[in-house]
């Protein structure tokens, strides 16, 4: 029993690990990438890039309890 709930909270480190690693990753490069992919400054590119950022957490906020009940 303990090496299954230690096995478990190894599993959930190492997910958020990589999941903070990738933001980490992405974040400072996320207005670059909009900036040329749509042509524009980097300032409208990190207006986008908010936008891009704010609807991700609203959506996680919203449907997470819709994905943890199933």
């Amino acid at each position: 029993m303990k090496t299954s709930k230690n096995a478990a909270i190894g599993f959930i480190f190492v997910t958020m690990t990589i999941d903070v690693i990738g933001l980490g990753l992405i974040i400072p490069v996320l207005p670059t990438l909009i900036a040329q992919l749509k042509h524009v400054s980097i300032e409208a590119a990190s207006e986008w890039g908010g936008f891009l950022m704010f609807a991700y957490a609203a959506m996680q906020f919203l449907f997470a309890p819709m994905v943890g009940q199933s």
